[in-house]
């Protein structure tokens, strides 16, 4: 997400483990950017889940020059991605889904 808008969800089932999240990185993340900011610049913000902090994702990160916003651990009230999970929950309560067959 961006002040731009949103990219596209990507549905993730399970544990995102470290090469999985590279090769979300790696396929989503530069079309995303360019689809939302075109050329212009940008900073990515991460959560600092496990497998973000991975010494080989940060190698990634720091190979293909993603410029990265310095973030401190266990501060999900700052990360504005909580607003939208909150607002996306809101939303689906709303239509009150039901998972019975």
């Amino acid at each position: 997400m961006s002040s731009h808008g949103v990219g596209r969800l990507h549905i993730v089932s399970g544990t995102v483990k470290v090469m999985d999240y590279i090769e979300i990185l790696q396929n989503k993340l530069p079309p995303t950017a360019r689809n939302l900011l075109g050329n212009k610049s940008w900073i990515f913000q991460d959560d600092n889940a496990p497998c973000h902090r991975a010494n080989v994702v940060q190698k990634w990160l720091e190979d293909h020059t993603v410029n990265r916003m310095n973030w401190p651990v266990q501060s999900p009230d700052l990360n504005p991605i909580e607003s939208l999970w909150f607002k996306i929950g809101y939303e689906i309560s709303k239509k009150k889904p039901s998972n019975n067959s």
